[in-house]
């Protein structure tokens, strides 16, 4: 593979194979990715995580060394300390770095370097990025349009997270869970819809989130453009209420959308649905993929290719009904039948969704429901982040009781500190008061699942493991223990 475009004019003057970049958290989503691909690119890579993690265990079947404790002595002997915003800056490595005069940088510095010699493309918004971004890949690199690419999730059509060209556009996803993705220039942004999440990073303030989206749009030069989803009425707001220098495209179920869908159906795990360009282009389609949000992330990478390329609709077919998805996001594992002591169950549909915002469940739930009618449906979920959980509660208890039967595991921390006398019991109760019905199931250890799940199961039903925890690992348990 022929990588002169992109790295040579990095780091100039240095000699790549002797220069060693160390990653504080590797494991991370953000993190990773980037690592992988100054890797591939020749660079000497080290890292420290304390989790050890799927992430941590692929790059480390790399050659990657990567240490499972932080301590000073992992930086001894590198060139360059890169860390994330879940690193604290009193961790000894960072201090290690300080000490020796090694330079230290935010994850969002390196990314920024590394991007600063492309046409940047960044997929940015609260729900759908990964798959998104992934449709934006496959829709690219199927009309030889090869890009540099950084995903926060396995693109199944190549099995990686990042993929190295000679390309002049660097496809990233972009996390808007900290203010420093402001720091970011990007040449064009796809944008999806605008939630309130990671509000803490905000002061809790919706309307500063909402600013900084803001901001970050009046990054793109002139020569870029904005690719925006006109459905979501704060992004509309926004291209109507601020002047942006660059071009700007709409797309969505919207009558005034640039790139209009219409007749949208789904069956058979499917969507099917007709693409139109200001009511002259028109075409139909299908996506391997449920959901009005998945078609409107189709349509994201539809209206970024025609701006691009011109569109091959025998080959835009093709992909769209091939589309493999990416890891953990409206994934449908299979359907199963399977015994254990006692007793015996078939036609079991089982699927993983990596949504953990209540908007995020409800429109899976939605779409799984609309598919398969009068089918009852068993969601084990993990609530991710204390305070994501605390400021959304009223939004959780609302949307998870449209479960038949829910089992509820205890908070995923993600590094957050516990808050005081909060916990999964406050969905619970919420439920019960809601429903006045019992049909919610707090289970305060994963190993425990299993237990309950067999004694509640019933032919035909549908079990969705959701959310951004521990479910993968809940689910490939389940899988080795009975599914093999």
């Amino acid at each position: 593979m022929n990588n002169s475009f992109e790295l040579n004019n990095i780091f100039l003057n240095i000699d790549k194979n002797n220069f060693i970049i160390h990653f504080i958290g590797i494991g991370g989503s953000g993190m990773s990715g980037i690592a992988e691909f100054l890797f591939l690119s020749g660079y000497k890579i080290t890292g420290s995580d304390i989790k050890l993690n799927n992430k941590v265990r692929y790059l480390s079947s790399l050659g990657i060394k990567i240490f499972n404790f932080h301590s000073k002595e992992n930086v001894l002997n590198v060139n360059l300390v890169v860390y994330s915003s879940a690193i604290s800056l009193c961790n000894p490595e960072i201090l290690s770095a300080y000490l020796n005069n090694i330079p230290v940088i935010r994850r969002i510095n390196m990314l920024q370097e590394l991007s600063k010699y492309y046409y940047s493309i960044t997929v940015v918004g609260t729900h759908g990025k990964t798959t998104t971004t992934s449709l934006v890949f496959d829709t690219l690199f199927s009309h030889n349009l090869k890009v540099n690419c950084i995903n926060g999730s396995i693109i199944k059509s190549i099995n990686s997270s990042v993929y190295l060209s000679d390309s002049k556009y660097f496809l990233i996803e972009m996390d808007e869970s900290d203010k420093i993705f402001l720091n970011f220039r990007p040449s064009i942004v796809l944008l999806n819809n605008i939630d309130i999440d990671h509000i803490d990073n905000y002061n809790n303030n919706f309307n500063k989130l909402i600013d900084s989206f803001v901001i970050y749009l009046k990054n793109i030069p002139f020569y870029g453009f904005i690719i925006a989803c006109i459905d979501d009425l704060i992004v509309r707001k926004i291209l109507e209420n601020n002047l942006f220098q660059c071009k700007i495209i709409t797309y969505g179920f919207s009558y005034d959308a640039n790139y209009k869908v219409s007749n949208f159906i789904q069956k058979k795990n499917k969507s099917f649905f007709n693409v139109s360009l200001n009511n002259k282009l028109n075409f139909s389609l299908a996506l391997n993929m449920l959901g009005k949000y998945n078609v409107l992330n189709a349509i994201a990478a539809i209206s970024l290719l025609d701006n691009l390329k011109k569109i091959n609709y025998s080959i835009l077919k093709k992909v769209f009904i091939k589309f493999k998805g990416t890891n953990r996001r409206s994934e449908y594992i299979g359907k199963f039948n399977f015994s254990t002591k006692d007793n015996c169950f078939s036609n079991i549909l089982i699927f993983f969704d990596y949504g953990h915002h209540p908007t995020e469940i409800k429109l899976y739930l939605n779409s799984i429901k609309n598919n398969y009618l009068n089918r009852r449906i068993i969601m084990i979920f993990q609530p991710h982040r204390y305070s994501r959980t605390l400021y959304l509660l009223n939004q959780f208890i609302y949307t998870l009781s449209k479960v038949d039967i829910l089992l509820l595991l205890d908070i995923y921390p993600a590094g957050e500190k516990k808050i005081p006398n909060f916990s999964s019991l406050n969905i619970l109760s919420g439920i019960y008061d809601y429903l006045g019905l019992v049909n919610v199931l707090y289970i305060n250890s994963i190993k425990k699942i299993f237990f309950y799940l067999i004694r509640i199961l019933k032919d035909n039903d549908i079990i969705i493991f959701q959310g951004a925890g521990k479910t993968d690992i809940v689910l490939s348990n389940f899988y080795l223990n009975y599914l093999k």
